[in-house]
């Protein structure tokens, strides 16, 4: 029984490590943090209609 308690907290350890690698990797410095929503929405709007553009049809 205490051999699977040391796995388990083992497991929960490597866990939260690799969480946090992964967090501190690609979600804890954002590039764009000077975006609003509206710069958001309007960055969206723009790639859409050049994606669309590109196909000869514009929505």
């Amino acid at each position: 029984m205490d051999r699977y308690w040391r796995e388990i907290v083992l497991t929960l350890i490597i866990k939260v490590f690799v969480l946090s690698l992964i967090w501190y990797a690609w979600f804890s410095n954002p590039q764009d943090e000077h975006l609003d929503d509206a710069a958001v929405a309007a960055r969206m709007l723009n790639s859409h209609i050049v994606k669309d553009s590109s196909h000869g049809s514009i929505r």
